[in-house]
């Protein structure tokens, strides 16, 4: 089973946990076999922990399937703790959709600091300092980092951490863009002139075309992964 940390993995509470104990016993049944698993028009190749073939079947009308070959085609991973007879199914699909969430949001609240700043260049009465605004963002983006980080290492391990690829990229450009443009503000702040204020504009417009980048990019894996799935937000 993967081991999760906490910390970094805390503000994504869209894990789907699915745990099942009982005391086990051994009965006989008659059961209807051949039964063929599809996924996406796929078919499953479903085997077991060791990599031994394993079947569905039907069973008084309810058809059975192997839970870990049917998890793994969802991207989900799967344990066992033989102590407590608890299986343990840890979604992969939703923690990667929690991080497109809060990517989202860092951008959205990023955005509406920039806008801001837009607001004092054009009126040079309302220029004032948005260090302390960027300071408590900088937090959510380093765990952010952080996460991007844990998701691709062993211990973190997400199948579908490569959904993610074309927005990460998009989504640093545009914090980049963020930066540049909110340092530029500042430079503003310290200097009010012409100079300053259209450097400070150029770099608005370049937010402006990073953030709808991004943006656009968050929105599409939304949208795949919603074809075949609630996605439960």
């Amino acid at each position: 089973m993967k081991k999760r940390i906490p910390a970094i993995i805390l503000m994504f509470a869209l894990f789907l946990t699915t745990s099942y104990a009982a005391n086990t016993y051994r009965k006989t049944i008659t059961v209807t076999s051949g039964v063929n698993v599809e996924f996406n028009n796929e078919a499953i190749d479903m085997t077991d922990a060791n990599g031994k073939a394993v079947e569905a079947f039907i069973y008084n009308g309810t058809t059975y399937v192997p839970i870990r070959a049917v998890s793994n085609a969802f991207g989900a991973d799967i344990g066992y703790d033989r102590n407590t007879q608890t299986i343990s199914i840890y979604d992969d699909f939703s923690e990667v959709c929690a991080v497109a969430h809060e990517m989202s949001s860092i951008l959205s609240d990023y955005y509406s600091i920039v806008l801001m700043e837009l607001t004092g260049v054009a009126n040079e009465n309302a220029a004032n300092s948005m260090k302390d605004a960027v300071a408590e963002l900088d937090t959510r983006i380093d765990n952010m980092y952080d996460t991007f980080i844990y998701l691709n290492s062993e211990d973190g391990s997400n199948t579908n951490f490569n959904l993610l690829s074309e927005p990460i990229n998009k989504y640093h450009t545009a914090i980049l863009s963020c930066l540049t443009a909110t340092q530029s503000y500042e430079t503003f702040v310290g200097n009010q002139n012409s100079y300053n204020a259209n450097k400070f504009i150029d770099n608005f417009h370049v937010v402006v075309d990073d953030y709808a980048a991004a943006q656009t990019a968050i929105s599409d894996v939304f949208e795949e992964y919603s074809l075949w799935r609630d996605l439960g937000f």
